[in-house]
């Protein structure tokens, strides 16, 4: 059975036209033939009945000679309306052939028409010829992937929106304890010289968060831009989590908070660039530290095998996160808390930890299990090769400040 295609279309309508304008010169031609050669007949038949001497012979052939000059007469008669036959069907299937042309191009004019108004909710809706089918399939799809695009940018504007007023928010806290902190000291309201001391300890430590801050969005802005080369590695996973931990927390500080790393005696390397995973780890524990809601805060830092190579779990203490936003956590700008009323935060922390977690060939998710669980899946340095993950993806040598 044939395809329903252009081609196939224009070779049946060809044939049809081509068999009906036969038959109907079959038609014509029989009939003219039959007509004429009735009146022959008739003719014949009258001049034989009249014939009676040599000089109604000689009108006989005269007779003959005028019949001939009908005959042409006739022909022509029959030639014209022959022309005139094939026209007219060929106009009829030219007509057809034309109408299931336009009707595709008509769809697809009426849908470029509704994109260059910014309609793109409609798809063109079309069964017919295979090759319009597919045209019209392929704008069906351009036009999806504009409006996914759209709705994209809206999202992501929306939430730089947000970002730059929360940003604005959270600027404006430091800056304001530090000028309230100077405005006290230049006025001489704090006299004693170990209040003072602790004013500008302060204001010091708000300098640091308002730092720690623009260096967030600096990173950030290298990520987006591709300014940030991966250095990796071969690295056993198990002493590098020992060590962070370890350079993490202070002895004196294990009242308030501490972290503690599981590694299950697994001696795993993987291919990382050390520096980027700390920062992975370092914002896993200043998303614990805000939003927790717990004292003291256990993290607790557990490795094991996975189907991908090697699972690490980042476990906190804390409250947890809503199950309607936990699968929003790691999309960027945003924030659990968008009233900001509660929390300061900038929806980048976990954003970068999943782009640094793919831009070393793993992925990331994230559970309630009695707090908040991270997931981070990496494949170990045996199964992965440079080829697998490319240097020129985001990464670049971190700040190693502490938090």
């Amino acid at each position: 059975m044939w395809k329903n295609t252009v081609k196939n279309r224009i070779f049946k309508l060809n044939a049809a036209m081509i068999i009906i304008t036969l038959i109907f010169f079959l038609i014509v031609n029989a009939a003219v033939v039959k007509i004429y050669s009735e009146y022959v007949e008739a003719e014949i038949l009258s001049s034989i009945e009249q014939i009676d001497d040599m000089e109604n012979m000689e009108e006989l052939l005269e007779e003959w000679t005028y019949h001939q000059e009908n005959f042409l007469i006739f022909l022509a008669a029959d030639g014209m309306i022959c022309i005139f036959g094939f026209v007219v069907i060929s106009r009829i299937f030219t007509k057809k052939l034309a109408e299931s042309i336009m009707m595709p191009l008509t769809a697809l004019s009426d849908g470029a028409k509704r994109i260059r108004e910014n309609d793109l909710t409609q798809d063109i809706v079309y069964n017919g010829d295979q090759e319009f089918e597919n045209v019209c399939t392929a704008f069906n799809d351009m036009r999806k992937a504009l409006l996914d695009e759209q709705e994209k940018n809206l999202k992501y504007e929306k939430a730089r929106r947000d970002m730059i007023a929360g940003i604005s928010h959270d600027l404006r806290t430091p800056l304001t304890a530090i000028r309230g902190t100077i405005k006290c000291l230049v006025d001489g309201i704090v006299s004693d010289e170990e209040q003072q001391q602790k004013f500008l300890l302060t204001a010091y430590r708000r300098t640091g968060d308002m730092d720690a801050l623009l260096s967030q969005l600096f990173y950030v802005s290298k990520i987006e831009t591709g300014n940030m080369p991966l250095n990796l590695q071969k690295t056993n996973i198990a002493e590098f989590l020992q060590n962070y931990a370890d350079g993490k927390c202070e002895p004196a500080d294990t009242d308030r908070e501490r972290i503690e790393v599981h590694t299950g005696g697994l001696n795993i390397s993987v291919r990382i660039d050390a520096g980027q995973f700390r920062r992975i780890l370092d914002n896993l524990v200043v998303n614990s530290r805000k939003y927790s809601e717990r004292t003291p805060l256990i993290m607790t830092i557990s490795l094991h095998k996975c189907t991908r190579g090697v699972c690490i779990r980042f476990k906190d203490n804390g409250v947890g996160v809503p199950e309607e936003k936990l699968n929003h956590i790691f999309e960027e700008f945003y924030r659990g808390d968008e009233s900001r009323n509660k929390k300061e935060g900038n929806g980048l922390g976990l954003y970068i930890v999943k782009y640094l977690t793919e831009a070393m060939g793993g992925s990331v998710r994230a559970a309630n299990e009695d707090g908040l669980a991270v997931y981070l899946e990496l494949p170990v340095a045996d199964t992965v090769s440079d080829d697998d993950v490319s240097a020129d993806k985001s990464g670049g040598t971190p700040d190693q400040r502490k938090d």
